[in-house]
């Protein structure tokens, strides 16, 4: 598998989901650097914080889930949008999510911050998928 990222970023309420997503991304990539929120505030203000996060090597990669108690993925996008593009063309975001509803699927394929839908559980067939 060619490595088009080795930065991400995680966001998402259920830390077991995160643990998963981090075991299933270094088992698959080999060495990668992981920061993980279960608060989307947090990691909002993480982006916000330091905006200079893409590796030398590309963007980072950034798994969004949809259904949070604090903020909704979709509210974290809204916020996400206000950000300078300097900030914004430093991730590719997919939404990581346990949903099988078609409209959140179609509104996550159509917003053009989000570059695909993915359901849980990541694994490495849908890695390939997304990195080739």
């Amino acid at each position: 598998m060619t490595l088009i990222t080795k930065r991400f970023l995680l966001v998402d309420d259920d830390p077991l989901n995160n643990y998963i997503t981090k075991k299933t991304l270094k088992k698959s990539l080999g060495e990668v650097h992981i920061i993980d929120f279960t608060n989307p505030e947090n990691g909002l203000e993480f982006i916000r914080s330091q905006p200079v996060h893409n590796p030398t090597n590309g963007k980072t990669t950034l798994f969004l889930d949809i259904n949070m108690p604090v903020i909704s993925g979709w509210e974290f996008l809204e916020a996400f949008e206000l950000f300078d593009i300097s900030i914004k063309e430093q991730y590719n975001i997919y939404i990581l999510s346990s949903s099988i509803d078609p409209n959140e699927i179609n509104l996550a394929k159509g917003n053009p911050l989000v570059c695909d839908f993915i359901e849980k559980p990541l694994n490495e067939a849908k890695l390939v998928k997304i990195f080739g």
